[in-house]
């Protein structure tokens, strides 16, 4: 299966572009990982669960990254003026695959912290994971036609935004009618991660529609660009901030640890406890 990635030559500067884009990715999760695994004892047993998905996102997207910038390095050689591909074939096919393990868990762990629990979690959760696989597999096939056909990727784009819309209508409504309830000033907290949300993974769209809009090494390079920025940010940026939620959450409850972490109570008052 070939991508578009794998059609041009690049200069030096767009290939290490990308090689250092794919690299920041790597850095990124896997500096997200230690800070999560750091923090989790501040969080609240029944918020904990969010942060230890946070922790299987960041390993799964780094290991990924990881074999995307290896493919990278592989598929292409310097003659001397530029890289040009080899017999090796750069793919992001790779992408949707960790995708159908990422997504489900960063709703989950969404879920968590907005306090729906039991049945209604359960349903929920269902109901969010079929409309992002129905995304997601939608989205991989239209990717393998953007090389022989751009009618196809096309097709497949938007069935694949439908599942995309109705995904997002359940993130929302569910945020917008559970941050009322929410503990210790939570709730403005995750308002910014619903905006955040859709900010990252806008993007995602954007990048799968540039063998349409620029089919060239240099829309290639904005591709990879857009699809760091989303990472990082509907991951590791995303992560970061519903733990921050957690923990204001487990502080509300009496969490001592979290009231530490937070400045609420003192280290004096947390030792007579």
């Amino acid at each position: 299966m070939k991508n578009i990635e794998s059609l041009f030559e690049y200069t030096v500067g767009q290939f290490e572009a990308i090689d250092h884009l794919l690299t920041m990715g790597v850095g990124a999760h896997l500096a997200a990982l230690v800070f999560f695994i750091l923090v989790s004892r501040f969080v609240a047993p029944k918020y904990r669960v969010a942060t230890a998905l946070s922790c299987i996102v960041m390993v799964s997207a780094g290991l990924i990254l990881f074999s995307q910038a290896t493919m990278w390095t592989d598929a292409f050689a310097f003659n001397g003026r530029v890289y040009e591909p080899t017999d090796l074939t750069f793919s992001n096919g790779y992408r949707y695959v960790n995708w159908m393990v990422t997504i489900p868990c960063l709703l989950t762990q969404l879920l968590i912290v907005l306090n729906i629990r039991g049945a209604a979690l359960f349903k929920t959760a269902a109901a969010l994971i079929f409309f992002a696989w129905g995304m997601i597999i939608t989205g991989y096939v239209g990717q393998l036609y953007e090389v022989e056909s751009i009618d196809q990727l096309l097709v497949w784009g938007a069935i694949s935004t439908a599942f995309f819309v109705a995904m997002n209508w359940i993130v929302g409504t569910k945020i917008f009618t559970s941050r009322k309830t929410m503990l210790g000033g939570a709730g403005s907290t995750i308002t910014k991660v619903f905006w955040l949300m859709m900010f990252a993974w806008t993007l995602y769209p954007i990048a799968y529609l540039i063998p349409w809009i620029a089919n060239s090494a240099e829309g290639v390079v904005w591709r990879q660009l857009l699809f760091t920025i989303a990472d990082i940010s509907s991951k590791a940026v995303y992560g970061l901030m519903i733990t921050y939620i957690a923990i204001k959450q487990s502080a509300a409850s009496g969490y001592i640890p979290a009231q530490q972490m937070l400045n609420l109570i003192g280290q004096d008052s947390v030792q007579t406890k």
